[in-house]
């Protein structure tokens, strides 16, 4: 089961960067008015979702807890701040619904990609 969880949170970590990335670049070409939220937008936010959901499960199962401060302690966080960023940024965005919402996307999903990064380098560390 443990090397199910570590395979498949170490696998989802690609899909993850890949759904931010495309996320940024479709919040990057979108026009300025805001009619309704890209699929993308909310594919990245699932994405996100899964990587975090599945470390969590790894952490509590695998002991996470015991490893090193950096595996144990700040990958874990990183990948919760990103968690965080992508919801709390979209959710601004499709409250307020003006012309400044697709910058606000980009702008959350920026952040939660140097989030990701941050948290798939220091997973990757052990």
């Amino acid at each position: 089961m443990q090397d199910f969880l570590l395979n498949a949170h170490s696998g989802w970590q690609y899909v993850t960067l890949v759904a931010v990335i495309v996320a940024i670049f479709v919040a990057t070409r979108s026009g300025e008015h805001w009619e309704r939220s890209s699929p993308a937008y909310s594919i990245a936010a699932v994405a996100v979702d899964i990587q975090v959901t599945l470390g969590i499960i790894l952490w509590i199962v695998d002991s996470g807890w015991s490893e090193s401060f950096l595996q144990a302690w700040v990958h874990p966080v990183a990948g919760l701040a990103a968690l965080a960023v992508v919801h709390i940024y979209l959710g601004r965005a499709r409250r307020a619904g003006d012309e400044t919402s697709h910058g606000t996307v980009r702008t959350g999903l920026l952040i939660a990609l140097a989030l990701v990064i941050v948290a798939v380098a220091l997973g990757e560390l052990a």
